[in-house]
C-alpha cells in the first residue's frame, strides 16, 4: 500500500506543471465546513478575478489536501502549519510516507497566514463533566484519523491534566461530518469540535440541550506542559468571550481556548500571475472578510506571515513588496 501510495505520488509530481499550465478553474480544499478553513478559499472564490474560477471542496482532511497541492491534484488548499512542519520532516500524519512527505513539501508554497480558528471542547450540560479532570475514563473525540487535528487536541489534553490517549481515555477519530453525528447521538462524551468564534454551526449543537466548554485552566498557563505545547508550530491560545454562544450552559464567562495557525498554501509551479492575483484578491477585500466572519479580524498585511514555515510563492512575494511590506528571508528562496 505504502509503494502504491508512493508511485501515486511520483506520478503526480511529473504532471503538476501541465496541471497549473492548462487549469481554467482552480480547484481548492478547505477543512470543516464551521470553520475558516473552509471560509477562505470560499471568500477567495468570491473575490478572484475574472478568468479565475475557483471550485472549493470543503470539509476534507488537510493533511491529504497539503500532498494533493504537492503533487498539483488541486491548485490550492488551507493548511495547517502544524501539519506542514511536520510534512517538512516526514513525521505524524506523514511518517508512513518519509521521504516522499518531505520530497513533497519541497513543492508547496504560501500566499498568506491566518488564525484557522478554535478547538471548542464541548461536553452537554447532563454528562457530567463540568472539568479537564472529568474526562478520565471517558470517549473523547480527538479528531479525523488522518488529520492533524487530532495530534493538537491530544498534546493539549495532554499538556491541561496529564492524561494520554487511550490510556486515561478513550481518543476517538472519525469523519467530521461523522463525528458531529455521533456527538448529537451520544456516542461520546467529548467533542474537541473545530470552529470559528461565535459559529452558528456550534451554537446548533445545543438547540436540543445546551452544551458546555472547558476553557484552559488559568493555573495551567506558564507551567512547561504549556509553554511547551505553544511551541509547536502552528499552536496558539485565545479568547472565546463571554456570550459567544447562545446555547451554552457557561457563557456568562470569558474561556481561553487553544487556536490553530493555517495558511492558503498553492503549489510552487502555479504561474506568478496568478499567485499575485489572488493575494490581491484578498487583501484588497479584507473590509468584507472582516465582516462576514469576526474570526478573520488578526488577517491584515502586518499579520500575513504568522507562524509561517512554508516559503512564499513569488507571486504573493511580488504583491507584499508593491504594498511595502517587508518579507523575511526565510519565506524567500526558489520558485
Amino acid at each position: 500500500m505504502k509503494t502504491l501510495r508512493m508511485a501515486a505520488i511520483a506520478a503526480a509530481f511529473a504532471t503538476a506543471s501541465l496541471t497549473f499550465a492548462q487549469a481554467d478553474t482552480l480547484k481548492a480544499e478547505g477543512g470543516s465546513a464551521a470553520g475558516l478553513s473552509a471560509l477562505v478559499p470560499q471568500l477567495l472564490s468570491k473575490y478572484a478575478a475574472p478568468g479565475h474560477e475557483i471550485r472549493v471542496n470543503v470539509d476534507q482532511t488537510l493533511t491529504r489536501a497539503a500532498l494533493k497541492v504537492a503533487t498539483g491534484a488541486i491548485d490550492m488548499a488551507s493548511t495547517p502549519a502544524g501539519a506542514f512542519s511536520r510534512m517538512r520532516v516526514g513525521k505524524g500524519p506523514y511518517k508512513d510516507l518519509g521521504q516522499e512527505a518531505i520530497d513533497a513539501s519541497e513543492n508547496i508554497r504560501a500566499l498568506f497566514s491566518f488564525l484557522g480558528g478554535h478547538i471548542h471542547v464541548m461536553t452537554y450540560e447532563d454528562s457530567g463533566i463540568e472539568s479537564w479532570e472529568d474526562i478520565k475514563g471517558k470517549r473523547v473525540f480527538v479528531g479525523p484519523p488522518a488529520g492533524s487535528a487530532s495530534a493538537q487536541t491530544t498534546k493539549l489534553i495532554q499538556s491541561i491534566t496529564g492524561f494520554k490517549a487511550n490510556e486515561d481515555y478513550e481518543a476517538i477519530k472519525l469523519a467530521w461530518s461523522a463525528a458531529s453525528q455521533a456527538f448529537e447521538d451520544g456516542k461520546f462524551d467529548v467533542f474537541m469540535r473545530t470552529g470559528t468564534m461565535g459559529s452558528a454551526a456550534v451554537d446548533q449543537y445545543g438547540a436540543a440541550k445546551k452544551f458546555r466548554l472547558l476553557g484552559i485552566p488559568e493555573e495551567v498557563l506558564g507551567t512547561d506542559a504549556w509553554n511547551d505545547y505553544l511551541s509547536t508550530p502552528g499552536y496558539a491560545a485565545d479568547t472565546l468571550p463571554a456570550g459567544s454562544y447562545s446555547n451554552q450552559v457557561n457563557n456568562d464567562e470569558d474561556l481561553l481556548a487553544t487556536a490553530y495557525v493555517m495558511f492558503l498554501s498553492v503549489n510552487k509551479d502555479m504561474d506568478d500571475d496568478v499567485a499575485y492575483q489572488l493575494t490581491k484578491a484578498m487583501f484588497e477585500n479584507l473590509d468584507d472578510a472582516h465582516a462576514v466572519n469576526q474570526g478573520l479580524a488578526p488577517l491584515t498585511l502586518d499579520n500575513a506571515f504568522v507562524s509561517l514555515g512554508a516559503r512564499l510563492h513569488p507571486g504573493a512575494i511580488r504583491y507584499y513588496e508593491e504594498m511595502g511590506v517587508s518579507v523575511p528571508d526565510n519565506l524567500r528562496g526558489g520558485s
